[in-house]
């Protein structure tokens, strides 16, 4: 435990943190200090601008916000006077180019997420029946007594157990939560937010590019540099909003920069557009393939890109309907070399199955790989293409007429935004905060990812530039590979042909795509990574439908919640037995809202939910134990990577104040004492430290070292130590030895930097570029093949290879239709063809029946951040009800139902009947066949001070409860606007019902009935 003489000189103060950012950003650093009314002149005198009140200190403690997946730099401002400490503000740290000093509303919210009345303060444990606010206050000793007494008693084996978590803990604690499930042999996850993990959520990208355009840590959006942006999708994540995305954005607006955006709604993004596009929901993947023939029909595509640093010019033959890479293959039928048509030497040659250029054959000789070829055959007589060629035929039916058939759009429209992509460079296509539309969402992410390469804006100023966390561990990989292969301990082959080879890199060092092949493919979905021999849920699942005869439920995905509540039902086998899911814990995250709300109900009705939070979400409704977790600004954690920054270098998340309330316990710390309570502590900390490629004999060491103080004060007093980590102290012991050793410093220099300035910066995107280190440009891209993937090597030698084809996981392109109330949203495996009018891509509805879409707003992130009273305020305050929490219809069609403005109407699936009840707001900014519904509300649990306020204006139900109860086959996402609604006026008894709180029994344990306490630093 640390002293509180080394907490304080963790401190900087304001005077000294702005002159060491007037020397590092001199122009930032002023700005920020004028909009705070600091005299701030770096020739003037000194101004005791800190005396605000007579008697107390102020001080920065720079550190990482921790209410979203961008993860921005922070500065936590801290009075002091005497004993007593207060957090009193936040800002954004002016040093950091990840954020560049800007902060949205719910990062300068997080004092009032710390000093929240609703903060769940001692751990709880049910005392009454599921469904109600039902507890008793426990000591920490009793709690964890009591879930050893519960697993003894339901003989709970690890495959039985549910991990839960966020997006909180997937951006900022995959190094801990991941080796966490591999040493005590948990191998299901099911992830959030709303929806799937984003690995499969956004898996077309991924695909493509070997990484994902959303996330807060693999690429960066260069709108700054861009000439043409392009939002794509409901209220894309720029304006959604995440700040790393929304301050570049804001720098390409002033720039000059040409915006359109795609949204059937008038969003924040599309308020800020110089050309609107309202395009019909369903019609996106249409719009992109007509781009696609578009760029390629008029030249309008990077040839040099194209031709040699993607996989566009492989030669590929059709068989059973599926076109097939032509290739030289070893005895054990691996893949040694693809085959391309060379136009030097006029003659098809072999190109390394691994590289990042097509410029030379294997035997090192320079070639100029055809996009086009004419009568080529194999030895066997099978007709050779190009993979160019084939994307060619993909898309040869989506012209002009026929995209703005099914857009639903004025032609001039399309026309404009297919001409300023063909023309304008460089350009950036951020795509929309929810991805989960349809089935045709992998395949219209595939697309932006095939016009960002035929373009040639990768990794590029202006274009989609890789983050140097991801950077670095594509150049790690790619060493890797070559020691391998130079040192004969592998043959060259395609990576995902090698495992040797990825698996001797640490697993969360590896760059974004190949990361998610060894997590999926090499270990979740490997029973013989697991002692027990179990898979996790979701594949035993995929098993079971597919000996049915029927498609997988999540053929190619990271922690879906896929096969849980069918195993619950006794429909998943492992081994001709019932895969028994027993246990639910959860961390950071609200499946009973955040996931498909009825199926979770069901699911944390009849198992024992573990939960760990700050807040009582809903889901504490249904939790049998809630032990309370410390807020971000309470942390101190192990040093991290930089972000969705092009720069690689590093920050770490410094404790401002003492805990608020001893007895909550930080989700890292908390974790490992589990893991020491379980007997499983050596094998965590060792999983830990190879999954990062740090010394496991050091970490260990240093983590026996810390954490026993901390377990023997929690012995002796029950409470917890208000300062200092132990998890982070013994990370960052570790770490700073490496990092000095990487920048030739001490450990204490680098943690004297980090603790006044909040990051270092090792390397930036100009450095990268002057080592030749842009991907693909002169280093392989984090994918089996390392070019830029046309043709998805994954989705054909393992998803097809496994589960057959399927349009839906085309290794190319392939147009999926929005199958209305049908196709994979309507029986888990299984394809349920549209009857007309809905298998019709022009298909419109007549109101009463619409489309649905949702939208994310900019004032919450996810369903927590609701119960934030400034976030509440904001979206209740005036006009913003009505824009934030009300469903948005459009005014002549709502005249048409007798809809006014505020009237209360249900929204009713025309797919399973479930339904929404939520108040009208009329406007002329969403399409007249269209409906969209805010994301965030629906809560009813009354622990809940200010999430339930909205209860006035959105039912307790979550938009997830109008959700399809199937997966898509790929990714096992809920297809959640595949379906149309019918829209009419409430009726007293559905207000009634909707708006109904959950029962309290133990009114003396909702957190707001206990009085906040000082905030002391002993």
């Amino acid at each position: 435990m640390e002293s509180e003489k080394s907490k304080n000189e963790l401190r900087i103060s304001r005077r000294d943190f702005l002159k060491v950012s007037a020397i590092t950003a001199a122009a930032a650093a002023a700005g920020y200090a004028a909009s705070k009314n600091f005299v701030f002149d770096i020739f003037s005198p000194p101004v005791d601008e800190e005396q605000l009140q007579p008697g107390y200190q102020y001080s920065y403690v720079p550190s990482m916000c921790g209410i979203c997946s961008s993860v921005c730099d922070i500065l936590v401002n801290v009075e002091q006077k005497g004993n007593y400490i207060r957090a009193i503000e936040i800002d954004g740290n002016p040093l950091s180019n990840l954020n560049y000093g800007k902060l949205c509303a719910r990062g300068r919210s997080g004092t009032l997420i710390t000093y929240n009345k609703d903060r769940l303060k001692k751990p709880l444990i049910r005392t009454g029946p599921k469904g109600t606010w039902a507890f008793k206050e426990a000591e920490w000793d009793e709690a964890i007594q009591y879930i050893l007494q519960k697993f003894q008693e339901l003989n709970v084996q690890p495959w039985e157990i549910v991990l839960s978590g966020g997006a909180i803990p997937c951006a900022n604690y995959r190094p801990e939560f991941i080796p966490f499930t591999f040493a005590a042999q948990i191998p299901t996850i099911a992830g959030s937010p709303m929806q799937p993990c984003l690995f499969g959520e956004h898996l077309g990208i991924n695909l493509t590019i070997g990484t994902f355009d959303i996330h807060g840590d693999e690429l960066a959006d260069d709108f700054q540099h861009s000439s043409l942006i392009v939002i794509w999708g409901n209220n894309g994540n720029p304006a959604g909003i995440f700040v790393n995305k929304g301050s570049r954005l804001g720098k390409g607006l002033a720039n000059g920069a040409f915006v359109i955006v795609l949204d059937p709604r008038q969003s924040e993004a599309a308020s800020k557009a110089d050309l609107w596009i309202p395009v019909k929901p369903g019609s996106d993947l249409a719009i992109a393939m007509g781009l696609i023939k578009y760029l390629i029909d008029n030249n309008y595509y990077d040839d040099y890109f194209v031709r040699y640093h993607t996989n566009a010019p492989f030669l590929v033959y059709q068989e059973n309907g599926v076109y097939v890479p032509y290739t030289a293959n070893y005895e054990d039928g691996t893949v040694q070399a693809f085959y391309v048509y060379d136009e030097i030497s006029q003659s098809i040659v072999q190109v390394p199955p691994y590289t990042n250029t097509n410029m030379y054959s294997v035997d090192g000789k320079t070639i100029r790989p055809a996009l086009r070829v004419q009568n080529l055959t194999t030895p066997d007589g099978k007709q050779l293409i190009t993979v160019f060629q084939a994307l060619e035929q993909a898309v040869s039916q989506f012209t002009i007429d026929y995209v703005t058939q099914i857009a639903d759009v004025d032609k001039s429209l399309i026309e404009e935004f297919y001409f300023r992509v063909g023309t304008m460079r460089p350009i950036d296509i951020a795509t929309g905060q929810k991805g989960q539309e349809g089935s045709y969402t992998t395949m219209w992410r595939k697309a932006i990812g095939i016009i960002m390469a035929l373009t040639g804006n990768i990794d590029v100023r202006g274009g989609w530039i890789y983050s140097g966390d991801h950077r670095e561990g594509a150049i790690q990989l790619f060493q890797t590979y070559n020691s391998m292969v130079n040192s004969g301990q592998v043959k060259p082959g395609i990576l995902i042909q090698r495992p040797q080879v990825l698996m001797s890199v640490p697993v969360l060092n590896l760059p974004g795509q190949m990361m998610q092949y060894v997590a999926t493919a090499l270990a979740y979905c490997n029973p013989s990574f697991w002692q027990h021999g179990h898979p996790a849920v979701w594949c035993a699942y995929n098993n079971t439908l597919t000996s049915q005869g029927l498609k997988p439920a999540a053929a190619f995905s990271l922690f879906p919640d896929t096969g849980i509540y069918e195993a619950m039902q006794g429909q998943v086998q492992w081994n001709g037995q019932p895969y028994n899911i027993k246990v639910i814990m959860t961390c950071c995250v609200n499946p009973a809202k955040n996931m498909q709300e009825s199926e979770w109900k069901q699911i944390l009705q009849n198992a024992f939910v573990i939960m760990v939070d700050i807040f009582p979400t809903d889901t504490a409704l249904y939790a049998d134990v809630i032990l309370p977790d410390a807020t971000y600004i309470e942390r101190e954690e192990p040093i991290t990577n930089r972000g969705a920054t092009p720069d690689s270098g590093y920050r770490r998340r410094w404790q401002a104040i003492p805990r608020v309330y001893p007895y909550t316990i930080p989700e890292l710390d908390l974790f490992v004492l589990l893991s020491y309570k379980l007997g499983f502590f050596e094998q965590y900390v060792t999983w830990m430290a190879n999954s990062l490629g740090l010394p496991a004999d050091q970490l260990l060491q240093a983590m026996q070292k810390e954490m026993m103080p901390f377990v023997q004060y929690l012995e002796k007093y029950g409470t917890y130590p208000r300062w200092g980590e132990f998890v982070g102290k013994a990370f960052a012991d570790v770490q700073s030895k490496i990092i000095a050793q990487q920048l030739n410093t001490t450990p204490d220099d680098v943690l004297s930097k980090l603790r006044t300035e909040g990051v270092i910066t090792v390397k930036t995107f100009e450095d990268f570029v002057q080592n030749n280190e842009r991907i693909p440009w002169n280093i392989p891209a984090g994918l089996p093949t390392g070019r830029i993937e046309i043709y998805s090597t994954i989705l054909y030698y393992y998803v097809i290879k496994n589960f057959g084809y399927d349009p839906t996981w085309d290794p190319i392109l392939a147009y999926v239709p929005p199958n209305w109330n049908a196709g994979y949203a309507v029986t888990p495996g299984q394809f349920v063809q549209p009857q007309p009018p809905y298998n019709d891509p022009t298909f419109k509805p007549t109101p009463p029946e619409m489309f649905y879409i949702e939208f994310k707003i900019p004032p919450i992130a996810y369903t927590f951040t609701t119960n934030v009273p400034i976030l509440e305020a904001i979206t209740s305050n005036s006009y913003h009800t009505n824009i934030y929490q009300f469903a948005w219809i459009n005014k002549k069609t709502a005249q048409s139902l007798g809809i006014n403005e505020g009237d209360w109407i249900a929204i009713i699936s025309k797919l399973n009947g479930a339904k929404l009840i939520v108040r009208a707001h009329l406007t002329e900014w969403i399409r007249p066949d269209t409906i969209g519904v805010p994301e965030p509300w629906g809560q009813n649990n009354p622990a809940l001070t200010y999430s339930t306020r909205s209860l006035k204006n959105f039912g307790n139900r979550a938009v997830t409860n109008i959700w399809p109860q199937s997966y898509d086959p790929l990714t096992g996402h809920r297809m959640a606007q595949q379906f149309t609604v019918l829209v009419r006026k409430a009726t007293p008894d559905e207000i009634s019902e909707y708006t109904q709180l959950a029962q309290v029994q133990t009114p003396d344990t909702l957190p707001s009935q206990e009085n906040i306490p000082g905030n002391y630093t002993t």
